[in-house]
């Protein structure tokens, strides 16, 4: 399972993040996730409670978003959803030239802080 790997990825890259900023306490992290990098959002919650143990971010919460693949046609510009219906061609002009311009990545999006009422 690549979600493990993937988790432990994000989660390192929030350790050091926070180590920057010199974050003590952290509520979530939020990540996104392409439609198209055959992650499982539910593997990565699962995984999440074990790579985190004994860090800044035990007890932190994963917040999971699902980036929607968009392509940009070259042909006219199109930005648009490709489907398996019209055979993923740009739904304007039928081309099947286009640049993927979303979707493919797994990006870490956020960190929340925790806060303490004074």
């Amino acid at each position: 399972m690549h979600e493990m790997s993937t988790v432990v990825r994000f989660v390192s890259a929030a350790l050091e993040e926070a180590e920057k900023r010199g974050i003590t306490e952290i509520e979530s992290i939020t990540v996104d996730v392409g439609e198209m990098t055959d992650i499982v959002p539910d593997y990565l919650y699962r995984y999440y409670p074990a790579a985190v143990k004994g860090t800044l971010l035990e007890g932190s919460r994963l917040v999971v978003r699902t980036v929607p693949v968009k392509a940009k046609c070259a042909a006219c510009g199109t930005v648009f959803h490709p489907e398996r219906a019209n055979d993923y061609r740009c739904p304007a002009c039928g081309s099947a030239q286009a640049k993927l311009i979303e979707g493919k990545d797994t990006v870490l999006r956020a960190i929340a802080v925790r806060t303490t009422a004074p």
